[in-house]
């Protein structure tokens, strides 16, 4: 496989002669390169360890679980097509991830645990996306677009499941969501096989 500069690739698609079919190989990456990091795999449990950050003053919360998805591409020349290579992750910070200390306890953690469960899903979605996504000339604008989507997707997820279960003290709605949560992974979580 022989790579070429993100660069060049767009002038290779400005002219009419050249490849125009994109494709692109998408893959779930298993580690980070920054040791604050914990990188989600089918079955990744927190730890009360784990919440590692500073607390974060005027906050009305007992503990904060910062969870994300990081995405990165290239794109190279194969036979005539452009090629995307996108690695993409969901992790955990632990640096800037914190809980009280009267609130290191077990339901404390399975209730953040669920945020990054929930972060999780939203990666997985997006994995599936862009395995599909009919990427034109204008990849680079597309995939900002679909990880802006799925982001306020995720926000949106987090924001419904902290309200529904205020934070966890309402244990009804909390049994609920993690039956709910619980069942997506085990149904659905085809992008951590590993």
């Amino acid at each position: 496989m022989k790579s070429i500069p993100l660069t060049l690739v767009f002038i290779l698609l400005a002219f009419p002669g050249f490849a125009q079919k994109i494709v692109a190989h998408v893959s779930m990456e298993t580690r980070s390169e920054k040791s604050n990091e914990i990188v989600y795999r089918k079955g990744t449990k927190l730890r009360l360890s784990d919440f590692q950050g500073p607390e974060e003053p005027n906050m009305n919360a007992v503990a904060m679980a910062y969870s994300g998805i990081s995405l990165r591409y290239s794109g190279s020349m194969q036979k005539g097509l452009i090629v995307l290579n996108i690695k993409m992750y969901c992790s955990f910070d632990k640096s800037r991830s914190w809980c009280l200390p009267g609130s290191r306890n077990e339901k404390t953690l399975a209730h953040e645990q669920r945020h990054f469960d929930i972060t999780a899903l939203s990666a997985c979605d997006l994995y599936r996306e862009l395995q599909h996504y009919p990427f034109t000339k204008n990849f680079e604008r597309e995939i900002a677009e679909l990880q802006r989507k799925y982001r306020e997707q995720n926000e949106a997820e987090q924001d419904q499941y902290d309200r529904e279960t205020n934070h966890g003290i309402n244990t009804e709605e909390q049994e609920q969501w993690n039956q709910k949560i619980i069942n997506a992974i085990e149904n659905g979580n085809d992008c951590y096989q590993h």
